[in-house]
């Protein structure tokens, strides 16, 4: 969601043939959520206007009539076997710095399956007990 033009037009012909929900990626940090250390350190890695596209993507997503799910993301890893994840809803301090792209996708898994999630909302997405001001990885 790093393109807001992008973003606006998905979001333009999901409404026009009537798609009801969507389930959209972004970064941890779109909504000052994560601890100071951790938003400078990705500030200071990733381009601006790749953080202010997101931040604008995600703004739209959050005005449209669509029911969305917003995922922020905290820092990928590759790791095969740890699916292991926590959801931290909309508002509330997010601290884990780093999350496998297995664990998203078995985030979004138990998502789907659960018919009672709100929506219209969004959660952080990342790996308990990884509350460091970096990705363990770097």
């Amino acid at each position: 969601m790093s393109d807001a033009a992008d973003t606006a037009s998905l979001l333009q012909a999901m409404q026009a043939a009537h798609v009801p929900h969507v389930i959209a990626a972004t970064i941890a940090g779109i909504e000052n959520e994560v601890p100071q250390a951790l938003a400078d350190w990705t500030a200071a890695n990733l381009p601006q206007s790749y953080l202010q596209g997101e931040l604008a993507s995600a703004k739209l997503m959050q005005d449209s009539d669509l029911n969305y799910l917003l995922l922020k993301l905290t820092w990928l890893v590759d790791d095969d076997i740890d699916r292991e994840y926590e959801l931290v809803p909309s508002g509330q301090p997010f601290a884990d710095a780093e999350v496998s792209r297995q664990a998203v996708v078995q985030a979004i898994l138990d998502l789907l399956a659960d018919d009672d999630h709100p929506w219209q909302t969004s959660y952080g997405v990342g790996k308990p007990g990884t509350h460091f001001a970096h990705p363990s990885f770097y």
